[in-house]
């Protein structure tokens, strides 16, 4: 989409709609039909985002190895947030001046915070660790690290940090569940 590549060549604040109608060799009534301004656009790509992340976050996580499983969700997760990244980028970017993507950030991150939360609420549930607060590190470090550091899904990079990031939750969630509450 040609608002993707102007947000990405030029950041969000940087990028005009008539940069997005030349890139997308339309005119700027073609444009106007189909969206009321350069927010909207990006609000359109939000929302295709914000639904593949939430997608993710909601997918069965069963699985007889838990490990395998957990990686298997990492996998999906940094695929995703590599390949949206650009328009992550941009909507961190509108946030920083604009109280709307701010919110719409917040809210999207909580939707699928909230979806990881459920999965590990059972592994925590006699644990003195709130799922919910588990569940925004382990996210904020997955997304923080793919959207900051990986740029293209199916890197060694990619590998690296998918193996790094499925360890770390294991290993992390392994230890909070050994932390039962004494009676």
């Amino acid at each position: 989409m040609a608002s993707r590549e102007a947000f990405s060549a030029m950041g969000y604040n940087n990028a005009r709609v008539e940069d997005i109608t030349a890139i997308a060799g339309v005119s700027h009534g073609t444009f106007y039909t189909y969206f009321e301004n350069k927010s909207s656009v990006l609000d359109h790509l939000v929302e295709l985002s914000a639904a593949r992340l939430q997608a993710i976050a909601s997918e069965s996580w069963e699985g007889e190895d838990v490990a395998s499983t957990i990686h298997a969700v990492i996998s999906r997760f940094v695929d995703a947030l590599a390949e949206e990244g650009d328009v992550i980028s941009a909507w961190i970017e509108a946030a920083s001046n604009d109280q709307h993507f701010r919110d719409r950030l917040r809210e999207v991150r909580e939707q699928y915070t909230d979806a990881v939360a459920d999965h590990l609420a059972g592994v925590l549930v006699h644990t003195p660790h709130d799922p919910a607060v588990a569940a925004g590190a382990l996210v904020a470090m997955v997304e923080g690290y793919t959207v900051d550091r990986l740029a293209v899904s199916g890197s060694a990079a990619r590998d690296s940090a998918v193996n790094s990031l499925a360890t770390i939750w294991v290993g992390g969630l392994i230890r909070m569940a050994q932390d039962q509450l004494q009676d």
